[in-house]
């Protein structure tokens, strides 16, 4: 996971034009998530913050990444519907967040191209929080060990009544 976490972190980096385009600055920190946004004065990170998690689906062959993004409550945006502007620069830090990850491929055979899935907010005391979450098809790297490949030689091909059948040789 840690060559996704890396991808994912230099996507983010080498897109930061996605930010600006939208008004909003991109991440000041990506790190794996350990609910920073939950306890914030146990941790040390700057904002915007971006945090990875992932789990494994092994009997479905998925890999879900979730993406937190999280952003300070500017002052006063909280009960004012005049000053929703930061609310709405928010989103569109999300969106371009979106755009960074969405259909990211992961180099090697073992990954899909990375989907949106699913998303929806975070309630939180002290930010704006927001979970992101992507699946991609994931080829497990133990597989080659559960489903050794077979060399030719040590099987044989017989046709028994219109049906091919393999066996393997003594």
């Amino acid at each position: 996971m840690k060559k996704v976490f890396n991808e994912i972190n230099a996507a983010i980096q080498s897109r930061a034009a996605q930010f600006n385009i939208l008004g909003v600055k991109p991440p000041e920190t990506f790190d794996v998530h350990l609910s920073q946004e939950t306890a914030p004065d146990q941790f040390e990170f700057f904002l915007p913050a971006v945090f990875y998690d992932y789990s494994i689906d092994y009997t479905a062959d998925y890999l879900y990444v979730y993406i937190y993004a999280v952003q300070e409550f500017e002052d006063d945006t909280e009960n004012f519907a005049a000053n929703r502007d930061a609310g709405e620069r928010f989103f569109d830090f999300l969106t371009a967040l979106k755009r960074c990850l969405n259909a990211l491929k992961i180099p090697g055979k073992a990954f899909g191209k990375l989907l949106l899935y699913q998303e929806q907010p975070q309630p939180n005391d002290f930010f704006y929080c927001h979970l992101l979450t992507f699946r991609c098809l994931y080829k497990s790297e133990l597989d080659d060990d559960l489903y050794p490949e077979v060399p030719k030689e040590q099987f044989t091909l017989t046709l028994k009544k219109g049906r091919l059948k393999t066996t393997l040789k003594d």
